[in-house]
């Protein structure tokens, strides 16, 4: 049991230098791997694994294989089952320490904070297009590369292979609904924690740690992490209180920790994009986005130039005078997304099933300008038809409209996100459900008509650029 008593096993290929750190699960050691000679950093189970264990966790780190290519997640080289038993995976070692450390002594400007949260909500969208959900992102889990680089790391590998209630999380770190389950998470849960580690690098502190430090107090432990939990469950967001910081950023932050899930960025890539126009406005240039298949800035961002010269004009830029300065990697992808998504965003296949519902709320991003807004805000839509012979009825007792649809191609997996539609047309901020039958029953909208549209959704989450729309009238 060399690992559990804390005494680094012997792997071949790679002599041991050092211990780096240990968690509840797993200790982390440098070692120098002998061909190609490198210093990677492996983490090695605490205790032994059973056969059905040590599958889990091979298949977990070939998962992680398929993302860690991204610029700003740590790259995994192997993994593999001690002599003693131990699970193991070799990463890319990264010596800048971890953010937790940094915000120890040092904080981000706005314009600094923004650069990390585009490049980490770059790395957050690659990982949850492939159904990874992170479920512990926090400050100790960004790690700083050799050129200075944010690294997301440790993709909630304590929560999908060791499986114990309740791993998988850091109270500080997590939404509401999170603490309330006593674990698991999706998507939405995943921004609500990078939105507080954004938070902290301003700050210093999570979010409700920041705010409610007085009812804190100096209590530590578990009555500590009570007591915190409780507030977040609990009591209103806190607001930064700082005169240094944008309305704009604080605004982009508020939505990313809201409450609500519902009421979040509907993805991690929407948040990026959020991001980056606040950068254009405030301080006249934006970090591209490095999502695969997605253009690295918004249509129409520099189209108001002038607008953003004036803005940052008024708002100074600041120095960067960074403690361990981070280097913006400016790869672009070179594809173009020409196709605005009308209304819904479509959620992500594979979350956790602790939210598995019948029906899933989706609703469109009403923060920015729509002309500004869906060119890039579209998932490809080029190949998906839109539903066909759309049409209502309102039963005999007017209790309810009946609508029905035809899909013109069906395929395996496709579904329907269906929302109303008010008398102006289509609304970009509608509420919408997402349904697998070609009918549905709802209640009466008010007054004389009761209008829907209907986007078929591809089960690789490609969506019809145009939503089907049709009123039933009240007889």
């Amino acid at each position: 049991m060399e690992a559990m008593n804390g005494i680094p096993p012997q792997i071949p290929g790679y002599t041991f230098a050092q211990k780096l750190g240990s968690g509840s699960e797993a200790n982390v050691y440098l070692y120098q791997q002998l061909s190609p000679s490198r210093q990677v950093a492996i983490k090695v189970s605490k205790g032994t694994l059973d056969p059905r264990a040590a599958s889990r966790f091979r298949s977990e780190a070939n998962f992680m294989g398929r993302i860690s290519s991204h610029p700003y997640i740590l790259s995994v080289y192997e993994s593999g089952i001690t002599a003693t038993g131990n699970g193991y995976t070799v990463f890319e070692y990264a010596p800048g320490g971890n953010y937790k450390t940094f915000l120890e002594s040092n904080r981000l400007n706005a314009d600094q904070m923004l650069t990390v949260g585009i490049n980490l909500a770059s790395a957050l969208s690659t990982a949850h297009r492939e159904g990874i959900i992170h479920r512990d992102i926090k400050p100790s889990n960004i790690l700083i590369n050799t050129h200075g680089m944010p690294m997301l790391s440790d993709f909630g590998i304590a929560g999908t292979i060791y499986g114990r209630p309740g791993i998988g999380y850091t109270i500080a770190w997590a939404p509401p609904e999170v603490l309330a389950k006593n674990g698991g998470g999706n998507e939405s849960s995943d921004i609500y924690s990078l939105g507080a580690t954004l938070f902290a690098m301003l700050t210093g502190q999570s979010p409700y740690e920041y705010g409610y430090s007085a009812a804190l107090g100096s209590t530590r432990g578990k009555e500590r992490g009570a007591l915190l939990r409780n507030i977040i469950l609990t009591d209103p967001l806190p607001k930064l209180n700082r005169p240094d910081i944008p309305p704009q950023v604080e605004r982009i932050l508020r939505k990313a920790l809201n409450k609500t899930p519902e009421d979040r960025y509907y993805s991690s890539y929407d948040f990026a994009r959020d991001m980056q126009r606040a950068q254009q406005e405030l301080y006249g240039h934006a970090t591209p986005t490095t999502v695969e298949g997605e253009p690295p800035f918004p249509q129409n961002l520099y189209a108001q130039s002038q607008a953003s010269s004036q803005a940052a004009a008024v708002v100074p830029k600041q120095r960067n005078t960074w403690a361990k300065p981070l280097a913006i990697v400016v790869s672009a992808v070179a594809a173009i997304t020409a196709v605005a998504l009308v209304f819904a965003y479509v959620i992500l296949p594979n979350m956790d099933s602790a939210s598995d519902n019948s029906s899933v709320q989706i609703k469109t991003p009403g923060t920015h300008d729509q002309d500004n807004d869906s060119p890039d805000s579209a998932i490809t839509t080029s190949s998906v038809p839109s539903v066909e012979n759309l049409a209502g009825s309102y039963s005999a007792d007017g209790g309810s409209v009946q609508f029905t649809w035809v899909n013109p191609d069906p395929q395996d997996g496709d579904s329907y996100a269906w929302s109303l539609v008010g008398d102006a047309g289509v609304d970009p901020n509608a509420q919408g459900t997402t349904t697998t039958d070609t009918r549905i029953s709802i209640k009466p909208a008010d007054g004389s008509q009761t209008c829907i549209q209907v986007s078929l959704i591809r089960a690789d989450r490609q969506m019809s650029q145009n939503p089907a729309i049709a009123c039933a009238a009240k007889p």
